[in-house]
C-alpha cells in the first residue's frame, strides 16, 4: 500500500465508515496518536481506535470528504473535511444536537508502511469556532 493509499484508507474506511479492524494493518503496534494522548487516551493501536470511536460517537451522521493528500515516502498529509450532528461531548463542548462541520489536516509519519505517529490540526464549527492542534494541546 502506498502512503497515499494508506491515508485514504484510514480516512475513508476507518474514520468515515468505522472499519476499526483495519487499524491493525494500517498502524504500528506502538503508534503515537497525539490527539488521543492529549485527552488521556490509551497508547498504541488501541489509542488510535479509541480516538476514532470517540469522534464517531460524538459526531453522528458523519460525512467525510478527502480534499487532498500529499505524500512522501515516509510521511503523508491529508486535508479533509467533515459534517455531522454534534450528539455527544466533544472538544470540551457539550452536545448541541446541531449540525457541525470541520476542516482537518492529518499528518501521518510512517515506518515500514504503517502509521508510526498521527498528528492532527482541526478547525471545527460547533456552537463557536474551535481550533485544536495535537502538537500543542493546551494552546
Amino acid at each position: 500500500m502506498t502512503p497515499t493509499e494508506l491515508a485514504e484508507t484510514y480516512l475513508s474506511e476507518v474514520v468515515a465508515n468505522g472499519r476499526l479492524e483495519l487499524v491493525e494493518t494500517l498502524a504500528r503496534p506502538d503508534v503515537v496518536d497525539e490527539a488521543n494522548q492529549a485527552f488521556g487516551g490509551p497508547p498504541g493501536r488501541e489509542g488510535l481506535v479509541q480516538h476514532v470511536v470517540g469522534f464517531r460517537k460524538h459526531v453522528a451522521d458523519l460525512d467525510v470528504t478527502i480534499e487532498r493528500i500529499v505524500a512522501g515516502t515516509d510521511e503523508v498529509m491529508a486535508w479533509w473535511s467533515f459534517t455531522g450532528t454534534h450528539v455527544g461531548p466533544w472538544l470540551a463542548r457539550p452536545p448541541t444536537g446541531e449540525p457541525i462541520s470541520g476542516t482537518v489536516f492529518s499528518f501521518f509519519a510512517l515506518e515500514q508502511s504503517q502509521i508510526r505517529r498521527y498528528r492532527v490540526w482541526l478547525h471545527a464549527l460547533l456552537d463557536e469556532a474551535v481550533v485544536f492542534d495535537s502538537s500543542r494541546p493546551g494552546a
